[in-house]
């Protein structure tokens, strides 16, 4: 289960709130995955998120977030809702 969680910044290009479908977008929109297999349940593999995609989320949370996760601790997540949860929780830290 994704926790949302709250993220307070004056850069409008900084989300509100940090979810699965914030997830989601960043791995559509910037690392050009398709949407559809993008399922809170779904493995990485599953997913389509390979190596290059986990590097353009690190990259697209760094810049957005400041948030610096790296490729190995973000691709350990088991599923895309795991994932989710842990870009949630460091980002409240």
């Amino acid at each position: 289960m994704t926790l949302p969680s709250k993220v307070t910044s004056g850069d409008d290009d900084t989300p509100d709130i940090i979810d699965f479908a914030f997830i989601k977008h960043v791995l559509v929109s910037k690392a050009g995955l398709p949407a559809d297999p993008i399922t809170p349940d779904a493995t990485l593999l599953q997913a389509g998120i390979d190596s290059m995609a986990v590097t353009v989320l690190s990259m697209a949370l760094e810049d957005r977030l400041g948030l610096v996760l790296t490729e190995h601790t973000l691709s350990q997540a088991p599923t895309v809702a795991a994932l989710a949860d842990l870009v949630a929780e460091r980002a409240t830290v």
